[in-house]
């Protein structure tokens, strides 16, 4: 099987269409059909799309092991990879001034819940409304967020500022007691003192409003290792 099919196959398996794994990764949804029909072997662009579709990197490149790790050895027994429903804590309208003071709902799942895999248990969605960050973000998409996570370099992370303003933005750094990000178009740099950043969480994933679940579902025996 060539790259081409594996990817058409996970993004199948993912239930993207061929657009919105293209807006995921950055594409034309043409360039990604190229791809897709292309008798090719191997794509740089191959780790963006593994991270994209949450697969593994090796299955993608290669065709070699499970497209999704599922299983891990844990003493004498099998324990399953875990998803997680991770809440809707609201909708940020992003305007034109690049941060927004409060979600228009607050709450724990009251907007509906997203599945992610190996997510924490503090994580939480974030719907994005307006296009001030387009083509980056879509407006109505959402975007999900751990604190238990690591911020990294050229990753977008939510921050809330000791003034109460809230923004996304992409991470650069972190030194001598400065933190530096750029707009999410690249356009503007900005740095703040530790001291006046209350919250900084880094990005997991993005996903299409398709993937919305309005209600929380218990998880089935194959994710509960039931």
């Amino acid at each position: 099987m060539a790259l081409g099919q594996r990817v058409k196959e996970a993004r199948e398996f993912r239930g993207l269409k061929q657009g919105e794994l293209a807006d995921l990764i950055g594409w034309t949804q043409q360039a990604l059909s190229t791809l897709e029909k292309r008798d090719s072997k191997k794509s740089s662009y191959s780790a963006q799309i593994a991270k994209a579709l949450d697969i593994d990197i090796d299955w993608l490149m290669s065709g070699t092991g499970e497209m999704i790790k599922k299983e891990k050895e844990k003493g004498n027994g099998i324990v399953k990879s875990p998803i997680k429903y991770v809440p809707v804590k609201g909708s940020a309208q992003m305007g034109d001034n690049g941060y927004w003071l409060e979600l228009d709902y607050m709450g724990n799942g009251g907007d509906g819940y997203l599945e992610v895999n190996n997510a924490s248990d503090s994580a939480y969605v974030i719907r994005a409304v307006g296009d001030s960050m387009f083509p980056a973000l879509r407006s109505g998409w959402y975007i999900v967020f751990d604190p238990k996570r690591d911020p990294c370099a050229g990753e977008y992370v939510h921050i809330v500022l000791a003034d109460g303003r809230n923004m996304i933005k992409e991470f650069v750094s972190c030194q001598h007691g400065i933190i530096t990000v750029i707009s999410v178009n690249g356009m503007e740099r900005m740095s703040f003192n530790c001291e006046e950043v209350n919250v900084l969480n880094p990005f997991v994933e993005i996903q299409p409003p398709s993937r919305l679940r309005d209600e929380l579902h218990l998880l089935d025996n194959e994710c509960t290792g039931i």
